[in-house]
């Protein structure tokens, strides 16, 4: 536990500011945010703070048994932070506060009231409750309307709310003393204040609406996830709950963490004809969701972030920077607000402006892996007419890509690769190999993956068409040259038997230059600029692991006039290894 509570803030996060009111004597205070910095001598520097208190669940059930008068704890079961201007500082456990913690805040009497504003990351409420004991906890509450303690509890049997005097629910009045809750059904909870509550059994309960998501802590997308999951779920099993959700905007983040770039575009996905095998991808409204749960149905929502969306950003100072926005969702009253933080990043923008050489081996860029597609080739130039544009071809001809990014998003064009399991089944790994006898003989599961619209070649580096720009990966306009050779076995001018095209003499000894057949040179342009496959759709998958736009090509070889086709292409990620062998 103490090394827990003494961990700093998440390195990028949503944030928002919590404002905690204290009182001269006890303040029982809960931590809807995860600060940063979440250490307790900079939240508290200038504040007359005696010390701060946190219950040790691990040695006791017992909640409160506290004496005021006592300076420091008589047992285990208290966690304490002093300041380091008390001479007994070295004592202190408590290094740095937690969000979902309720803690008992200690000022001088002779101290006047004062606020601190706590700014962190949101945090979706989980409570531990101890059986048969008072549980000193807070809740998600709204400021707009919050709930009586009678309505909070509605669904929680375990915690009585009908006794009056006999109730075993106690909260700190203005002067810091313990007093007893005897009108649960008037009393309102508030925000980020901490109650005693007696729990006469075993209960997982947060309020009358559980939020979770696929990924813990959030919808936390990161450099690659597209998808994640979230759930709203109404607990009670006898009253229906109208449900809002709503993003909202991110605070400026504090000194030291990642830059807020802009807001997250969230779409989500809904069913086209009220089946679950009609499904598609729709912009999350500005005014939000609203839905009404019957007692005990759930919400499940899949959110996608369409990086393709993210306004560019170039960060000023050297902590990078990330996408950040915050979903709150709310009760109809509105007496509930959970926020869950929402953060993603389109590239590692640490890169920007390095050489090559600047590169950190560590790094990982967000289009590395292997990239598995096709273009569509649907317009041509006609050599037999006066003019060069280009026209629309009678049918489309498709040709599979194969391209690869590596960590530092260089990007090369292959005519095959292998996919192959390396190492021992239970902790091996996947490997990519660019031909057959570089694949280790003891591998299993290979998988060939290969192209018949390029010749048997080596990888082809595909560079930024603007030579003096460093590798971007799959990104801005990529150039690369395939040369398919005079006498290589694929050249449609190379016939092994007909004796004016097998490039031989007439003693059937090979010419080593181009005299019976030619080579032909394939200038290569892909564009990545349009959602040409989704027809600008809210897909949240395009620009991350689906990726497409223009394709052109310049053949020279085949005829005296250079030939010009162009169409579309799209790509999908297939492996996200970034080293071939």
């Amino acid at each position: 536990m103490l090394a827990i509570l003494a961990l700093g803030g998440a390195a990028q996060a949503q944030w928002v500011t919590q404002n905690i009111s204290l009182q001269p004597g006890w303040n029982a205070v809960y931590l809807e945010v995860q600060p940063a910095p979440s250490d307790c001598e900079t939240i508290f520097s200038g504040h007359p703070v005696e010390d701060v208190w946190l219950w040790n669940k691990r040695f006791s059930p017992v909640e409160f048994e506290l004496d005021p008068d006592t300076p420091l704890a008589p047992n285990p079961h208290w966690l304490i932070w002093l300041p380091s201007t008390n001479t007994e500082s070295f004592l202190s456990q408590v290094f740095g506060l937690q969000a979902c913690q309720s803690y008992l805040i200690r000022v001088p009497t002779s101290a006047a009231p004062f606020e601190i504003s706590v700014k962190g990351a949101p945090v979706i409420p989980h409570l531990e409750w101890f059986p048969h004991a008072l549980n000193l906890v807070g809740f998600p509450i709204n400021p707009v309307a919050p709930p009586t303690f009678s309505e909070f509890f509605t669904a929680a049997p375990q915690v009585d709310t009908s006794r009056g005097f006999d109730n075993e629910l106690y909260t700190l009045d203005a002067s810091g003393r313990g007093r007893t809750i005897v009108q649960p059904y008037r009393d309102r909870i508030q925000p980020g204040r901490a109650y005693w509550v007696k729990c006469s059994g075993a209960l997982d309960y947060e309020g009358p609406l559980r939020v979770t998501t696929t990924i813990a802590g959030g919808l936390d997308f990161g450099l690659v996830l597209e998808e994640i999951g979230l759930s709203v779920a109404n607990v009670s099993t006898t009253t229906a709950v109208t449900v809002t959700l709503k993003q909202a905007a991110s605070e400026a983040p504090p000194a030291g963490q990642a830059e807020l770039a802009g807001p997250v575009p969230l779409s989500y996905m809904i069913s086209t004809l009220g089946t679950s095998n009609d499904l598609a991808w729709t912009n999350l409204p500005a005014k939000g969701l609203t839905k009404t749960l019957a007692a005990g149905e759930t919400w499940s929502l899949n959110f996608g972030c369409r990086r393709n969306d993210m306004a560019p950003y170039t960060p000023a100072g050297t902590n990078g920077a990330a996408y950040q926005s915050i979903l709150e969702i709310a009760d109809g009253s509105p007496s509930l607000l959970v926020r869950v933080p929402v953060i993603a990043e389109k590239d590692n923008v640490r890169r920007l402006g390095l050489r090559q050489d600047e590169y950190d081996l560590d790094d990982h860029h967000s289009d590395e892996g292997l990239w598995v597609g096709y273009a569509v080739i649907n317009e041509v130039t006609c050599p037999s007419y006066s003019s060069t544009n280009l026209l629309p071809t009678e049918s489309d001809c498709r040709l599979r890509l194969i391209l690869h990014s590596d960590a530092y998003g260089r990007v090369k064009l292959l005519q095959r690769v292998y996919l192959a399991w390396v190492g021992p089944a239970t902790n091996g790994e996947y490997g990519l190999f660019m031909d057959e006898a570089s694949v280790p003989t003891d591998s299993e599961d290979v998988d060939l993956i290969s192209s018949a619209a390029f010749p048997l070649m080596a990888p082809v580096a595909l560079a930024n068409c603007d030579t003096n720009r460093p590798p971007t990966g799959l990104t801005n306009q990529l150039c690369g040259t395939v040369v398919l050779a005079f006498n290589d076995p694929t050249n449609p001018f190379l016939h092994r038997y007909h004796p004016l095209l097998d490039n031989k003499d007439w003693n059937f000894h090979s010419y080593s230059n181009a005299v019976e057949s030619r080579d032909v040179t394939r200038e290569i342009l892909m564009d990545f600029n349009d959602n040409v496959f989704t027809g600008g759709a809210p897909d949240p998958f395009y620009g991350i692991s689906e990726i497409g736009g223009t394709y052109e090509e310049i053949l020279t070889g085949l005829r005296e006039q250079p030939i010009h086709v162009k169409g579309a292409f799209y790509l999908q990620r297939v492996s996200l290894v970034n080293e071939l062998h």
